[in-house]
């Protein structure tokens, strides 16, 4: 270790770093040397699911520098697996403050992490919040995001109100959550949204003969 450059050092470290970020943090605790040197890929790498979780990840990233703020990959989920379990039966209308606050921290989290984006996995679970969060998320500038799974039950996407593509890059797509997704290959928004698309995954469909037909 001590007769590698810093350079190298750096790059192992963005290799290493690719899991849910426990590698990250752990490394970030070796030495005062490491810690700088793996900075940079901190976040690059994140699974992330529920409150708790969100409200620290928000906390931090607010606090770090947007040089030291590249997302790459993430998983994100508004409700951790207990949250599925527990909310399964019913969706009360005293929790709508919490389900607002999920909504609101996982907006904040792809707003922050966007610039830097390569890959990411959504999953909302609460059906409150599918709809105007992926509805969000297709309505941010994502330039470098080529890869994108999204479970829950998704609008169409949509401009971000100029003529420039909101995924650029995006080659593969996956939707999981509407049933009948009629319309997604008719309107043009897909292709004017990603224009490089190249597959496309729909799953989930259930009595969807208008858009087999449309297939």
């Amino acid at each position: 270790m001590e007769t590698l450059p810093v350079e190298l050092h750096s790059q192992i470290f963005e290799f290493a770093c690719i899991d849910d970020g426990a590698t990250a943090r752990a490394l970030s605790l070796v030495s005062h040397y490491i810690r700088e040197a793996v900075a940079p890929y901190l976040y690059q790498s994140l699974a992330v699911s529920g409150l708790p979780q969100m409200q620290e990840l928000v906390a931090r990233l607010e606090r770090t520098p947007s040089h030291l703020r590249r997302v790459r990959r993430l998983f994100l989920s508004d409700w951790s697996s207990a949250d599925v379990h527990k909310h399964s039966m019913t969706l009360a209308l005293s929790d709508m403050e919490r389900y607002d606050a999920e909504r609101a921290l996982a907006a904040r989290i792809l707003a922050l992490s966007a610039p830097t984006l390569e890959t990411l996995a959504l999953v909302v679970s609460c059906p409150y919040s599918a709809p105007p969060l992926i509805g969000e998320l297709f309505a941010t500038p994502l330039p470098r995001l080529t890869a994108l799974a999204i479970h829950g039950f998704y609008p169409f996407p949509r401009g971000a109100g100029n003529d420039a593509p909101t995924l650029p890059k995006l080659t593969h797509l996956r939707l999981s959550g509407n049933r009948n997704p009629h319309g997604l290959l008719q309107l043009g928004a897909l292709e004017a949204a990603a224009p490089a698309l190249t597959h496309l995954r729909v799953s989930d469909v259930a009595l969807a003969a208008p858009f087999a037909k449309e297939l």
